[in-house]
C-alpha cells in the first residue's frame, strides 16, 4: 500500500472493505538507474498522476506511462519515508491534494512537506488472491541485476549518430531498426515484469552489450566500410526482439508438438547469441562479413511452407554490371529507394529494347539492397520457365522472401494465413493473393516498422503472353477494381522495381501513372552515358593487348546502338580465336549491317552461326544444329547437357530419322554455341540462352531463316518417350532414402538437398512433364503401351514420391485426366483408362497427406484406397503398413470436394467451358469462381449486384460470366480481371430469375419474375426487340438452343413455352403437363430434346420440334426438383431437389443411374455437368458448393440401419447398462446394443419431427421420447410400438423429458416456456403446467425420489420444483451468464449440476439454493449437456467445443479425462451405473468409453505445463486387442501423444510432434480410438497397427523382393 505519511490515506481512496481493497495494492516495478513504474497489483494500470509539467517524455515503449525516482527522506524527518519524483522533471515530486473526495495525486516543485512524503510497506499477501505478486521493495540489487536495456543509453546513442544520418543515408534505416528493437524488448519487460526465463534473461543480456559497444564504439560502427555489417547486427537485433516478445506464442506451439519448451529456448536462443557474437567480433576488428542473419522460426512456419514458392526465381548475382558502369541509373533507383518524401513513388519502371542491360541493372540493385538488408524480394521471369506458371505464384512467392527478410511481415503473413483465407496458397488467385499481401504489409505498416523494403519484378516481359501478365498489371497500375489506385495504398516503405521490354501492354498498363516513376534505356538521355558504359565495358575486353584503340573501342561502341548484348557478342566475335585475324573480324564487324535495334542482334546472331556451321559443312551442321536446339526449345524448362543426353538416349529408333535424333552428339553442338547459350562447358548446369532474344530469333523463321527451329509434333513424341522410359530406369522406392516416418517433409533435414543427389535432372523433368509431351504428342499404340508400363505396377507410386518430395503433385490429377481424353479412341485401352482415372482420384483424395509427409503415401495412404480400385493392387508391395480392418471405403467416393466461402444460399452454378473452373452465384450478392481440380477459389469474388444473384452463365469462349439478380439487372464480367464489363443491363421490372448465353456470345438471353424474356447485343448491352410476352406467371427458367435459333423458358404456369430467337415470337402451343411451377428447363446440345423440372417432383422430357412430351415422367424425388441440367452428349439428365439429394438419369431409359448423391443439407438450387461428362457439380441452400464424381456415384457408406440424418440429438442407457436409446433428426428413436453395438429391433417411429430428448426407464422396458412435434411420446422396447397415445399438450417443441425412477411420473420442458408432469399410464397431464421461466424450458431432471423436479432455461436460471404440490422451491438459481442447456441432480437430492451455454458447469446445493463453489471451466464451446455419476462423485459434461470432459464433483477441478473422438457438437451425455459414458453428436455416431479404465489421457493443463499419463493401455483403434500397435516405445519415448484422436486434418500426432499415420478427415467420424470401447454406428472405421513399421523401420514396410 502506498499511504500519506500525513494522512494515512491510500494512493487511491477507497471505502475499504474488511479485507484490503483491490485497488490499495501497488507494485513498485525498477528498471535502470533507478527508476520504477508503479503499477496496481491486480488490474496491471501504471499510476499516473495530474502534473502542470506538460512537456514531459514517457519512456518509448512503456505504452506511454510514467517512471519515477524514489528516494529516503532520510532519517532526520522521517526514517521510512519516501519522496516519488518524477524521472525527467526531477525538481517535481508527488503531493497529496486534500481537496478532493478521491485524494488525486498532483506533481507540485519539491518541498520539504508531509504531503510529499511517502509510506512504502510490503503487504502480506497470504489473504489476496494467489495471482497477485509480492510488492516489490526497491533495493540497489533489484534494480542492478534487471535484465532491462538502458533508455538513456538508447537516447544517447540515438543523438550521437543523428548527426551521420545525411553523410550516410543507410545509417539512418540502421538507427530506426535499433530503435524500434530496444522499444519492442522494454515495452515487453515492462509489460511482462520483467523477465522470469534464465535463457531469455541471458539473451537480454547480450543485446544490452551490443548496445554498449554501439555507444562506446560508435566511430567504428558508422565507418563506411562497415556499413553491411552495422545494418546486419540492427536486423539481427530486431530478430532478438521479435524472438523475445513473442516467446510464449512460440512456448505454446512447442508444447503443442510435444517439445520441451526449456530445451526449444536454449537453443534458439543459443543460435542467436553466435550470430550476435559474430557480428560484434565484426566491428571490434573491423572486418567485413558474409553472416547470414539467423532468423527464427515464428510459430505458424509450417503454415507458410504450404505457400505457392517459385524456386530458382530470385537473385542472380553473376547478372550484375561491371562495376563503374551504369551508375547514372542506378543512383537514380538508389534515390527512389530512399526517398522518404510523402508524394514518392512507390513504382519504379525501367523499360528498353532488347539487350540495353535491364536485368543487369535489376541484380546489381538486388545485390545492393540485399547486402543492407533492405531486399525484401527479387522475383524473375523466365521465358524459358514458363512452365512453371510463375505468373501465379508471383506474390506467394514474394510474400515468403518477405517473411524471411522481416520478422513483423512472417508474423502477420502467418496470422493471415492461419486465421484467414488460403488465398496466398496453392491457388491462381493473383489479385486474392496480392489483396492478401497488401494487407499483410499494411498490417505491419500500421505498426511504425522502421526501413524501407525493395520489391525487384525483373523481366515481367518473360512472362508469358499478354494474357498471363494482364492481371499483374492491373494489381501494379491500381486498375483492379476499376476506380481506385490499390497500389498507391501500399506502405510508404514499400518500394517495387520493375524491369522489361517496353510492350504495349505493359506500356499501356504503366506509363504516366501518378505513382510509377518510369525511366526508359531507350531514351535520348541514357545515350552518352550508355555508349559510355559500353565503351567501357569493351575496353576491358579488348582493350590494349589486342592492338586496339581508343578510337576502335569507340567506334564498336558506336555500333553497339546502346546494345549491351551486340557490344558483348561483339567481343566475343573479335576475340574468338580462328584462321581469320581479330583486326580482320573487327573490320567486317564495323563494315557490316547498317541494321539497327533487333536486326543488329538478327544480324550478330547469324554471324556467329555461320562461324559455328561453315559453309561447306553447313547442311549437315544445320540438321544437327536444328535437332540439338528443338530438344532445348522443346523441353519445358532448361536442362543440363547431361540432361539432355541422358534424355536423347531413350529417343525412339522407330526409322533412320530417330535413330539419328538419337545418335547426334549434344556436347559437340553446344559446345560451339557458348556466346550465345549458359551452361555449355558443365554438364550439370541448365542450358539457358545468355539473353533471351536468341530463342525469339530462333523460333521465328522470318528472321532466322535456315536456322530456324521449328517445334514439331516429333519433337514431343520423342520427349514423351523418353520421359517414360527415364522414370521406368530410375524410378525406386524411398528415393531420397529418407530416415524416419515421424516427420512431416518441411520438417526433413537437407531435403533438398537429398532430392539434388538422388533424383537426377532428368528423371526430375519427366516426372513433371511427361503428361504434357504426350498429350501434345498424336496418339500412337506404342507411347501408350509405355503409358502402361508406368501404371501397371508399383512405379505409379514411386512417380507420386517424387512428385511429393519436389511439391510438384499439384496438376498431376489433371494432367491425368488430359491422358485419359488422349486416350479415349484407344479401342484397346479400358483397362489403362481405368488405371488412370483411378490413380486421378487417388491424387484428388488424398494429395494433402502425401505432400506432407512422404513415407505416408505407402504407410497410411495407400492403405486407404478402395479395395475395387487398381491402385490398391498395389498394397501386396506393402505388407507391413496400417491395415483398415474395418470402416474403409469400398469404392471411391462421389463427392470429391465441398467448397466453402459463400455466406447464403448458393442459387446457381456451372463449369466453364474447358472444365478447369467452377462459377457460382449466391444469395449473398456474390459471384465466385473456383479451381476445379483444388477447389480454391480463384480471385476475389464479383461483387457490383446490390440483391440475391438468381443466375449465372459463362460464354462459350470461357472468357465472360452473365449473371442475373434480384435487383433487376443483368451484369458481364471479365472471368480472368473479375471486372465488370460495361453497365448493368436494365430493362426488367422484376427480379432476373434466369440467364443464358448464345454459343457465339453475341446474345444474352433472361427471364424475369416480370413474365418476360429479354433477349440483348452481348457488346452494346442494349436490348433486341420487344420482350417475350406470353407466360402468365413468374419466368423461373431460360435456356437458348446450341444453333441459338430456340429459346426455351419455363414459368410459374406451370408451362414450358419455346421462342423463335430471331422474331420473338412463340413456336408452337405451350408444352403442358407439369401440375407445378416449372422451376428449371434445358435444352439438349443437338436441340431434340427439352427437359424440364417441377414443383410436382417429376421431371419431363419433350420434343423440342413437335412439342410432345416423350414417354413418362421421370420420378425419383421426394420433392420439389429444382434444378436440371443435360450432359453434353445428351445421354442423361442431371437433377437437383429440396429433397437434398442430386440424381442422375438416363435420357433413354427414363431409370435413375446408381444411388442419390447425398451430402448436401439444404435444398438442391443448381446442378451443371462439365463437359466431358466426368463430374457435377450442385448448389444448395447450405451455402456450400460440392463437386461429385459422376463416374463414380457411390458415395460413403450409409446403411438403412443407421440415422439418415446424422445428428444424434439425445442418448440414454438402461440401468442394466445393456441397451442404449438414441434420438436423431430423422423423427426416430433407435435402441442399440451396449456391447455389440447393433441395432435391436426395428427404428421407433411416429413422430413428426426432430426428436429431442429420450429417457429409458428403470427397467429398461419403456421408452419415452420429446420432440419437435410437440408431442411426448411412450414407446416398447421389446415391440417397438408407442404406448398409448400421444401426450399433448405443449404448443411448443418439447426439448427435454426425464421418468421417474418408479415409472409412473413423465416430465417434459418445451419451447412454451413451461414444464409439464404426465402420467405414464394414462398418459393424461396431472396438475397445471409449472410456470415461472421466462424463456424456453430447455431440460429437466427429477430426484431419484420423485419428490422434486429441476428445471433449466434460456432465462439463465435453473428452479426447482416441488413435484407434489407443483410449487417452485425458493428462488431461482441464477449465477450462469447463457442459457441453461442440460441439468442433473444427484442421487441423494443434495445436488443440482447445471450446464451452460456461457462455457460454464455450476454445482449447487439442492437444500440451500447456493451455489458450491466456483464455475467449472475448461470447455471452449457452449454445454450442452450434463450427467452424474451414480455415486455423485463424477460430473460428465459434453460441449460444442467436440470432447466429453469429466470433473471431480467435491473438488470442482476437471480429471485427467479429456475425451476426444467426436468431430461434431456433443449433445448428449449418459453414464452407466459400471461408469460408461455415452456420448451423442452432430457427427452422427454414439461413442462409449469406460472412465474406470481409461488411458494415455493428456492431462488438460495450461499449455506450458508438462503432459501426463493418467492410465496406460495398448494404442489400439480396433475392437480387436491384437491390432495394437506393436512397438510404440519409438514413438511415445515415455511421454503421451498430444492426442489420442487424429486431429482434424487426419494426423495421429505424438510427442516431439511425431507422425504416426494419417486417416481420412472423413473416416474420423466413427472411428475407434483407445479411449472408445464401441462407436455406434458399427461400420466405423478400426484399423489394424500390429503390422505397421514407422520411425527409422519405416522403409520396411516394403517387399520388392
Amino acid at each position: 500500500m502506498l499511504p500519506n505519511d500525513n494522512d494515512v490515506e491510500p494512493l487511491v481512496c477507497v471505502i475499504p472493505e474488511p479485507e484490503v481493497s483491490d485497488l490499495e495494492l501497488w507494485q513498485l516495478i525498477p528498471s535502470s538507474a533507478g527508476r520504477y513504474q508503479i503499477k496496481n497489483l491486480k488490474y496491471k494500470h501504471a499510476a499516473i498522476a495530474q502534473y502542470p509539467y506538460k512537456d514531459s517524455m514517457p519512456v518509448v515503449g512503456s505504452e506511454g506511462k510514467c517512471w519515477w525516482f524514489i528516494e529516503r527522506v532520510g532519517a532526520e524527518i522521517d526514517p521510512d519515508g519516501y519522496f516519488i519524483r518524477h524521472n525527467v522533471k526531477t525538481d517535481l515530486c508527488w503531493h497529496l491534494y486534500d481537496g478532493s473526495d478521491i485524494t488525486p495525486i498532483y506533481l507540485r516543485p519539491f518541498a520539504i512537506d508531509r504531503r510529499c512524503i511517502w509510506k512504502i510497506s510490503p503487504y502480506d499477501h497470504s489473504s489476496v488472491d494467489t495471482m497477485a505478486a509480492h510488492l516489490m521493495v526497491p533495493s540497489q540489487s533489484a534494480s542492478s541485476s534487471s535484465p532491462t536495456i538502458s533508455v538513456e543509453l538508447l537516447t544517447v546513442f540515438s543523438s550521437t549518430l543523428d548527426t551521420c544520418i545525411e553523410a550516410h543515408p543507410s545509417i539512418a534505416l540502421t538507427v530506426r531498426i535499433l530503435k524500434c528493437s530496444s522499444e519492442m524488448i522494454i515495452g515487453h519487460v515492462y509489460r511482462s515484469e520483467g523477465i522470469s526465463d534464465p535463457d531469455l534473461s541471458g539473451l537480454l543480456t547480450e543485446i544490452t552489450g551490443v548496445y554498449k559497444l554501439i555507444h562506446e564504439q560508435k566511430d567504428l560502427f558508422v565507418n563506411l566500410a562497415m556499413e553491411e555489417v552495422s545494418e546486419k547486427i540492427a536486423r539481427q537485433m530486431l530478430e532478438c526482439a521479435d524472438f523475445i516478445t513473442h516467446h510464449s506464442e512460440k512456448a505454446v506451439f512447442w508444447t503443442k508438438l510435444g517439445k520441451n519448451t526449456s530445451t526449444e529456448t536454449r537453443l534458439e536462443v543459443r543460435r542467436l547469441n553466435v550470430i550476435l557474437k559474430k557480428l560484434v567480433n565484426c566491428v571490434q576488428q573491423q572486418i567485413a562479413d558474409s553472416t547470414l542473419i539467423y532468423i527464427h522460426r515464428v510459430a505458424q512456419d509450417v503454415d507458410l511452407s504450404g505457400l505457392e514458392y517459385a524456386v530458382g526465381a530470385g537473385m542472380n548475382p553473376s547478372k550484375e554490371c561491371l562495376d563503374g558502369t551504369r551508375m547514372e541509373i542506378i543512383s537514380m533507383i538508389k534515390d527512389f529507394f530512399y526517398s522518404t518524401k510523402e508524394d514518392a513513388k512507390r513504382i519504379f519502371w525501367l523499360s528498353g529494347m532488347a539487350g540495353k542491360g535491364k536485368s543487369a541493372i535489376a541484380h546489381t540493385i538486388a545485390t545492393w539492397s540485399h547486402a543492407r538488408g533492405g531486399l525484401g524480394s527479387c522475383y524473375c521471369f523466365d521465358r524459358t520457365r514458363q512452365a512453371d506458371r510463375r505468373h501465379e505464384k508471383i506474390w506467394s512467392t514474394i510474400a515468403r522472401d518477405l517473411a524471411d527478410h522481416d520478422p513483423f511481415i512472417r508474423r502477420e503473413l502467418a496470422r493471415i494465413v492461419l486465421h484467414g483465407t488460403s488465398e496466398l496458397r496453392h491457388t491462381e488467385a493473383v489479385s486474392r493473393q496480392w489483396e492478401r499481401l497488401l494487407t499483410v504489409l499494411n498490417n505491419v505498416a500500421s505498426m511504425d516498422k522502421p526501413g524501407p523494403v525493395l520489391i525487384i519484378i525483373d523481366a515481367l516481359d518473360e512472362s508469358g503472353e499478354c494474357d498471363t501478365r494482364e492481371l499483374i498489371l492491373d494489381l501494379l497500375s491500381g486498375k483492379r477494381d476499376g476506380t481506385s489506385l490499390r497500389t498507391t495504398k501500399l506502405p510508404p516503405n514499400i518500394r517495387i522495381l520493375i524491369t522489361s521490354r517496353p510492350l504495349s501492354d505493359i506500356h499501356d498498363a504503366l506509363h504516366d501513372l501518378p505513382h510509377v516513376q518510369h525511366v526508359s534505356l531507350d531514351d535520348d538521355a541514357f545515350l552518352e552515358s550508355t555508349q559510355r558504359d559500353i565503351k567501357t565495358y569493351i575496353n576491358g575486353k579488348l582493350g590494349r593487348q589486342d592492338a586496339f584503340g581508343d578510337g576502335d573501342v569507340t567506334e564498336l561502341a558506336r555500333k553497339s546502338g546502346g546494345h549491351f548484348e551486340w557490344a558483348r557478342l561483339a567481343c566475343h566475335y573479335v576475340r574468338k580465336n580462328s584462321a581469320r585475324s581479330k583486326r580482320d573480324r573487327f573490320n567486317s564487324l564495323i563494315s557490316g549491317t547498317l541494321a539497327t535495334g533487333v536486326q543488329l542482334l538478327d544480324d550478330m546472331y547469324r554471324r556467329i552461326l555461320e562461324e559455328v556451321m561453315p559453309e561447306d559443312e553447313r547442311d549437315e551442321g544445320i540438321a544437327v544444329f536444328c535437332s540439338v536446339m528443338g530438344q532445348i526449345l522443346a523441353s519445358l524448362e532448361p536442362l543440363s547437357r547431361a540432361a539432355l543426353v541422358a534424355m536423347r538416349q531413350h529417343f525412339p529408333c522407330e526409322d533412320g530419322a530417330d535413330r539419328h535424333e538419337r545418335d547426334v552428339s549434344v556436347k559437340e553442338m553446344v559446345e560451339c554455341l557458348g556466346a550465345l547459350l549458359i551452361g555449355v562447358t558443365d554438364s550439370r548446369t541448365p542450358i539457358r540462352p545468355l539473353h533471351a532474344s536468341f530463342y525469339d530469333f530462333l523460333a521465328d523463321k522470318r528472321r532466322s531463316g535456315e536456322y530456324g527451329v521449328e517445334l514439331s509434333e516429333a519433337h514431343q513424341r520423342r520427349l514423351a518417350v523418353a520421359s517414360l522410359c527415364v522414370m521406368k530406369n530410375e524410378l525406386r522406392f524411398n528415393i531420397c532414402g529418407l530416415q524416419t516416418s515421424y516427420l512431416p517433409n518441411s520438417s526433413i533435414p537437407h531435403l533438398q538437398q537429398s532430392i539434388a543427389s538422388c533424383i537426377s535432372p532428368q528423371l526430375q523433368y519427366s516426372c513433371r512433364f511427361w503428361t504434357s509431351h504426350v498429350v501434345a504428342a498424336r496418339f500412337q499404340s506404342s507411347l501408350a503401351e509405355e503409358i502402361e508400363t508406368l501404371f501397371k505396377d508399383e512405379r505409379v507410386l514411386f512417380w507420386l514420391e517424387v512428385l511429393c518430395l519436389m511439391k510438384s503433385l499439384s496438376g498431376s490429377a489433371s494432367a491425368l485426366s488430359s491422358i485419359w481424353s488422349w486416350l479415349k479412341d484407344d479401342d484397346n485401352g479400358s483397362q489403362l483408362k481405368t488405371t488412370i482415372a483411378d490413380t486421378e482420384r487417388f491424387i484428388r483424395l488424398f494429395a494433402a497427406p502425401m505432400l506432407y509427409s512422404t513415407p505416408h503415401l505407402y504407410l497410411s495412404v495407400l492403405p486407404f484406397a478402395p479395395i475395387v480400385s487398381r491402385i490398391s493392387t498395389h498394397c501386396a508391395m506393402f505388407p507391413r503398413t496400417l491395415v483398415v480392418a474395418a470402416g474403409g471405403m469400398a469404392r471411391w467416393p462421389s463427392l470429391f470436394n465441398t467448397l466453402r466461402g459463400h455466406t447464403d444460399f448458393v442459387k446457381s452454378v456451372t463449369f466453364s467451358p474447358d472444365d478447369r473452373r467452377i462459377i457460382s452465384g449466391s444469395y449473398d450478392n456474390r459471384i465466385r469462381v473456383w479451381d476445379a481440380e483444388t477447389g480454391l477459389q480463384s480471385g476475389s469474388p464479383l461483387e457490383g449486384h446490390t440483391s440475391k444473384i438468381n443466375s449465372i452463365a459463362v460464354s462459350h469462349d470461357g472468357r465472360r460470366i452473365i449473371s442475373g439478380s434480384e435487383d433487376k439487372t443483368i451484369r458481364v464480367w471479365d472471368i480472368q480481371t473479375g471486372k465488370q464489363l460495361g453497365f448493368p443491363l436494365q430493362g426488367h421490372t422484376g427480379p432476373v430469375t434466369s440467364v443464358g448465353i448464345s454459343q457465339d456470345g453475341r446474345r444474352i438471353v433472361s427471364g424475369s419474375e416480370d413474365k418476360t424474356i429479354r433477349v440483348w447485343d452481348m457488346q452494346t448491352g442494349k436490348q433486341l426487340g420487344l420482350p417475350l410476352k406470353g407466360h402468365v406467371g413468374y419466368v423461373m427458367s431460360v435456356a437458348i438452343s446450341h444453333d441459338g435459333q430456340r429459346i426455351v423458358s419455363g414459368s410459374w404456369d406451370n408451362t414450358v413455352r419455346v421462342w423463335n430467337a430471331n422474331t420473338g415470337k412463340q413456336l408452337g402451343s405451350p408444352l403442358v403437363g407439369h401440375t407445378g411451377i416449372v422451376d428449371s428447363v434445358a435444352i439438349s446440345y443437338d436441340g431434340r430434346r427439352i427437359v424440364s423440372g417441377s414443383d410436382d417432383n417429376t421431371i419431363r422430357v419433350w420434343d423440342a420440334v413437335t412439342g410432345q412430351q416423350l414417354g413418362s415422367p421421370i420420378e425419383g424425388h421426394t420433392d420439389y426438383v429444382k434444378c436440371i441440367a443435360i450432359s453434353h452428349d445428351g445421354r442423361h439428365i442431371i437433377s437437383g431437389s429440396r429433397d437434398g439429394t442430386v440424381r442422375v438419369w438416363d435420357v433413354e431409359t427414363r431409370q435413375q443411374l446408381g444411388p442419390s448423391l447425398e451430402g448436401h443439407t439444404g435444398d438442391v438450387l443448381s446442378v451443371a455437368m462439365s463437359h466431358d461428362g466426368r463430374r457435377i457439380v450442385s448448389g444448395s441452400d447450405d451455402n456450400m458448393v460440392r463437386l461429385w464424381d459422376a463416374e463414380i456415384m457411390q458415395q460413403f457408406n450409409s446403411p438403412l440401419e443407421w440415422h439418415r440424418i446424422g445428428y444424434v440429438r439425445c442418448v440414454a442407457i438402461s440401468h442394466d447398462g445393456r441397451r442404449i436409446v438414441s434420438g436423431s433428426d430423422d423423427m426416430t428413436i433407435r435402441v442399440w446394443d451396449a456391447v455389440t453395438g447393433l441395432q435391436l429391433g426395428s427404428p421407433l417411429e411416429g413422430h413428426a419431427g426432430n426428436v429431442y430428448s429420450v429417457a429409458i426407464s428403470h427397467d429398461g422396458r419403456r421408452v419415452v421420447s420429446g420432440s419437435a412435434d410437440n408431442t411426448v411420446r411412450v414407446w416398447d422396447v421389446e415391440t417397438t410400438k408407442q404406448l398409448g397415445p400421444s401426450l399433448e399438450g405443449h404448443t411448443g417443441h418439447v426439448m427435454c423429458v426425464a421418468l421417474s425412477h418408479d415409472g409412473r411420473c413423465i416430465i417434459s420442458g418445451s419451447l412454451d416456456q413451461t414444464v409439464r408432469v404426465w402420467d405414464a399410464e394414462t398418459a393424461k397431464q396431472l396438475g397445471p403446467p409449472l410456470e415461472g421461466h421466462i424463456g424456453y424450458a430447455m431440460c429437466v431432471a427429477l430426484s431419484h425420489d420423485g419428490r422434486r423436479i429441476v428445471s433449466g432455461s434460456s432465462d439463465n436460471s435453473v428452479r426447482v420444483w416441488d413435484a407434489e404440490t407443483r410449487k417452485q422451491l425458493g428462488s431461482p438459481l441464477e449465477g450462469h451468464a447463457g442459457y441453461i442447456m442440460s441439468v442433473a441432480i444427484s442421487r441423494d437430492g443434495r445436488h443440482i449440476v447445471s450446464g451452460s451455454s456461457d462455457k460454464t458447469i455450476c454445482v449447487w446445493d439442492a437444500e440451500m439454493g447456493k451455489q458450491v463453489g466456483s464455475p467449472l471451466k475448461g470447455h471452449t464451446g457452449h454445454v450442452m449437456c450434463v450427467a452424474l455419476s451414480h455415486d455423485g462423485r463424477r460430473i460428465i459434461s459434453g460441449s460444442e467445443d467436440n470432447t466429453v470432459r469429466v470433473w471431480d464433483a467435491a473438488a470442482g477441478q476437471q480429471l485427467d479425462f479429456l475425451f476426444e473422438g467426436h468431430t461434431d457438437s456433443v449433445l448428449s451425455v449418459a453414464i452407466s451405473q459400471d461408469g460408461r459414458v455415452v456420448s451423442g453428436s452432430l457427427d452422427g455416431t454414439i461413442q462409449v468409453r469406460d472412465i474406470d479404465n481409461a488411458a494415455y489421457m493428456p492431462n488438460p493443463a495450461p499449455a506450458t505445463s508438462d503432459v501426463v499419463f493418467s492410465g496406460h493401455r495398448e494404442l489400439c483403434f480396433s475392437l480387436n486387442p491384437a491390432h495394437k500397435l506393436r512397438s510404440p516405445v519409438s514413438f511415445l519415448q515415455d511421454s503421451p501423444p498430444i492426442s489420442l484422436f487424429p486431429n482434424e486434418d487426419g494426423w495421429l500426432v505424438g510427442p516431439e510432434g511425431r507422425l504416426l499415420f494419417w486417416v481420412p478427415p472423413q473416416l474420423r467420424t466413427a472411428m475407434h480410438s483407445p479411449i472408445t470401447t464401441l462407436v455406434i454406428p458399427t461400420y466405423g472405421l478400426q484399423l489394424d497397427l500390429s503390422r505397421l513399421v514407422h520411425g527409422e523401420s519405416w522403409q520396411d514396410c516394403c517387399n520388392l523382393d
